[in-house]
């Protein structure tokens, strides 16, 4: 038998749409895990999720934001297979933060900040590390890492850790500001190409400029609607970037994006959804998308470096996968309403790197989405100073 933690019967008031004290105790002993569940045992949980704010009564308390973040966490730890209760352990997630805001650090240091015997500290860095949560950077001596990939996203965001150690990694990294009408149609038309692009079309840099134009292009009249929705996403993005990020507007922004090109657009879609050639698995159920949605709208919320919010922000949000399609262009367009809501140009990169694109996409969830962030920061710059370059000519 397996004891019962509070998370446990968090996630199972979440399972009942009217839960009582009786259905929610046939419904743990349904388990073979919990099939000896008493009533006290199952009131202490109940007095420490009210008193953590987590619940109210009998229900989940969605007033607090931080039951959505849980919720999330709970929910991607068991699509992944991996027990969450061994992660939110409290010397668990004291290790995790230690790693994760300072980069990384050795065995010594992290014994040092939490009094932990070595053999202690080890046993809970195994736990991290079969998550996939740390890495060795060197073996000899020990140096460990934190890895941020999209679990350890939701148990980064769910315990408030912050992510200025982790935007340290780019800091050498400078995206300029443009204010140029010029320039930013410029930044435009490549991310329209370039996002398009990216999906399968295959419009060259001319094709993009005679679309804009309203001249006749020879691509098919599909390949001529996603660059004009594309187009026209961006010019209500615009209107819209002061605003905050919402569910509303991410619905309208895709359906404007997918117009005429899938039914219902605009609507999530619950259900199975794989991409042909890519071994992940995406949230199919209503209550998962919906809660880590949720929750990555929670995360926006918070004081992050733009330029790393928006890598973060696009790589969580194809990784949630809430829409039948469009999902990675309208990634890009969130991550573009992040920079211009702080005064940077649109998210773009060159369309000729989509392969390596989708390759530090894989990397960030078996590993890590540093290379992912490293990736969009080095080809927002290096378009950017291209898009000068040609300006100064």
């Amino acid at each position: 038998m397996v004891a019962l933690t509070k998370y446990d019967v968090f996630f199972y008031i979440s399972q009942i749409e009217k839960p009582e004290r009786k259905e929610l105790i046939r419904f743990l002993q349904m388990n073979l895990f919990f099939k000896d569940v008493s009533e006290r045992s199952l009131s202490k949980k109940l007095t420490e999720l009210r008193k953590d704010k987590s619940i109210k009564g009998m229900e989940i308390n969605y007033g607090n934001t931080k039951s959505y973040d849980l919720l999330a966490f709970i929910f991607w730890a068991k699509m992944r297979h991996i027990n969450y209760n061994m992660l939110l352990e409290s010397k668990v997630c004291e290790i995790y933060k230690i790693l994760f805001e300072s980069n990384s650090t050795n065995i010594q240091n992290i014994t040092m900040k939490t009094g932990m015997s070595k053999p202690t500290a080890f046993k809970y860095l195994k736990r991290l590390t079969e998550s996939g949560f740390v890495s060795a950077v060197k073996k000899k001596p020990l140096v460990l890492k934190a890895n941020l990939n999209d679990l350890s996203f939701f148990y980064a965001n769910l315990f408030d850790l912050s992510f200025k150690e982790f935007g340290k990694q780019f800091g050498g990294i400078t995206i300029p500001k443009i204010h140029s009408k010029k320039l930013i149609d410029a930044t435009v038309r490549l991310h329209v190409r370039s996002s398009t692009v990216t999906e399968g079309n295959t419009a060259t840099e001319e094709d993009v400029e005679k679309i804009f134009g309203d001249y006749p292009v020879r691509l098919t009249p599909r390949e001529v609607t996603e660059i004009l929705n594309t187009h026209s996403a961006v010019n209500n993005l615009f209107s819209i970037s002061k605003e905050n990020i919402s569910i509303y507007h991410i619905k309208n922004l895709h359906k404007i994006l997918m117009n005429n090109l899938i039914e219902k657009p605009g609507e999530f879609h619950y259900g199975t959804k794989r991409i042909m050639g890519f071994k992940t698995k995406f949230p199919a159920s209503k209550q998962v998308i919906d809660t880590c949605m949720q929750a990555l709208l929670n995360f926006c919320k918070k004081d992050n470096n733009p330029l790393i919010l928006g890598s973060v922000y696009h790589f969580i949000f194809v990784s949630i996968h809430p829409f039948v399609d469009g999902n990675g262009r309208m990634a890009r367009l969130l991550h573009s309403w992040i920079f211009l809501e702080s005064g940077y140009p649109l998210f773009i990169f060159n369309p000729e790197k989509k392969n390596e694109y989708f390759k530090v996409i894989e990397i960030g969830r078996d590993e890590s989405m540093h290379d992912f962030v490293m990736f969009c920061l080095h080809e927002q710059k290096s378009c950017l100073e291209d898009i000068i370059a040609k300006e100064i000519e």
